[in-house]
């Protein structure tokens, strides 16, 4: 039995807006490079990577309780328990507001104590305006985390295109003010004030848009509580390992090489698993578009929709992995001339191990949205930190021996490993099989004209 029209309504939507997330990203990176590097010169926009490059990466990612507060208010809305959404909602609010100005105190005073310019080898560019550039892009860490309250608040009635949207308006957004000001020839100060100002238009608005839309939700602190906060405190850390664990596996093999085989095999490495690892955006656009609806059949008790979804979007994505891995391998020559204008060939059998492990990787990232999605991801968290270290380990032994393929080997090892973890635990909590859920099955809310924010038994 397939999933009913309406879910596969809302799905088309939120992938839409995925599409549009992913080409407004990679189409403000790809616009604003050519521009800076004419404006400013190689060596200004050198200098702004340098300063920008954590701050980026941070304002990229999620500290774990927004997005452990998105799949709870999702849930607890589709099951009809809005105090409880509220309540989530709320004690995530206080956690920033307490949490954030302290964190980015310390920040500020790390920042004014180091010397910026010895530890991001800055040259000649000024010491005073390096700290206050990352003063500012440091604050905007922090409207960040608030956005992305905001957004869970969006998400809730089941929301996720309208969430994705905003998001990718942001950046859009980000994008025009850094080059707005960076044409008329303003500072790196500047610049990083109107990254700022810009964040914060766009949480203000976004919130203004909620509001009309989920009258019954805002900001507050009357419905706060010490006990939801312990509550989603375990598996809010447990999502924190996940980043930590990709960069073990993105970064760890690169220094491993370094050590044991020079710059070059460094660079065969990097571009080779760059090339390869193409095809990820596309799965991890279809995982975006199912974690809502993962959500809401488990708040709604919906253990046959859940199990139809996940039936479909593993089918989905295996398709989807073998067309890619095949269509890879058989382009790989090509692509890799036209990619890197003929200075790396492809290495056999590093090239198509490589492969392997990227299509192990896509293919349990897959399996581990509807676990995510109903935040039981603390235990594979938990394995991927284990795996990480132990394929880092196993990397260099690897490598050591074999050179490319031996680190390839390894990566294929952690990711083909992580496809087992999510079977076991998958197994255990009866994902996919229509099983139990992790909130009671309640009758359907809001029932009205089909739409975005609308909750169905399919």
């Amino acid at each position: 039995m397939s999933i009913g029209g309406g879910v596969r309504a809302r799905l088309a939507r939120v992938f839409s807006a995925q599409l549009y997330n992913q080409i407004a990203t990679m189409g403000v990176q790809l616009a604003l490079v050519p521009l800076l590097l004419h404006t400013w010169g190689a060596g200004r926009y050198g200098t702004w990577l340098l300063l920008s490059a954590i701050p980026t990466y941070l304002t990229l990612s999620d500290f774990g309780f927004t997005f452990i507060a998105k799949n709870e208010m999702v849930m607890q809305v589709a099951a009809g328990r809005r105090n409880e959404a509220r309540r989530t909602f709320q004690s995530i609010f206080v956690l920033l507001a307490v949490a954030t100005p302290v964190l980015l105190a310390l920040a500020i005073a790390l920042v004014w104590l180091c010397d910026v310019s010895r530890v991001l080898s800055l040259g000649s560019f000024p010491v005073t305006e390096a700290r206050i550039v990352l003063m500012l892009l440091l604050g905007n860490i922090i409207l960040y985390q608030f956005q992305l309250l905001v957004s869970a608040g969006i998400r809730c009635e089941n929301r996720a295109a309208s969430e994705s949207s905003w998001a990718a308006s942001a950046r859009v957004g980000e994008g025009f003010a850094i080059a707005l000001v960076a044409l008329s020839g303003g500072s790196l100060v500047a610049v990083a004030l109107a990254t700022v100002a810009n964040r914060f238009l766009f949480s203000i608005a976004s919130y203004a848009w909620m509001r009309r839309r989920t009258p019954w939700l805002a900001l507050g602190t009357r419905a706060a509580d010490r006990a939801e906060i312990r509550r989603l405190l375990h598996p809010a850390l447990g999502y924190m390992l996940m980043p930590f664990s990709q960069a073990l596996l993105i970064q760890g093999p690169v220094l491993v090489l370094g050590a044991l085989a020079g710059p070059v095999q460094v660079v065969v490495f990097s571009t080779s698993r760059t090339l390869a690892r193409v095809g990820t955006a596309a799965t991890n656009m279809v995982n975006n578009t199912v974690v809502t609806e993962y959500s809401a059949r488990a708040g709604l008790g919906d253990g046959v929709g859940f199990a139809r979804l996940f039936r479909l979007h593993l089918g989905i994505s295996a398709v989807a992995i073998a067309i890619y891995s095949g269509a890879i391998l058989l382009l790989d020559t090509p692509l890799m001339h036209i990619f890197t204008h003929g200075k790396v060939a492809i290495v056999e059998p590093f090239f198509a191990i490589m492969v392997g492990a990227v299509a192990a990787e896509m293919l349990w990232t897959a399996m581990f949205t509807p676990i995510s999605a109903i935040n039981r991801h603390v235990a594979v968290t938990h394995w991927l930190l284990g795996a990480s270290v132990v394929g880092l380990g196993l990397c260099w032994l690897l490598a050591h021996h074999t050179g490319l393929a031996g680190a390839a080997t390894a990566l294929m090892a952690v990711h083909c490993a992580m496809i087992a973890i999510c079977m076991v635990v998958g197994r255990a909590g009866r994902i996919g099989g229509g099983g139990v859920m992790t909130v009671p099955a309640v009758p359907v809310m809001d029932v009205g004209a089909a739409g975005e924010g609308e909750f169905y038994v399919v």
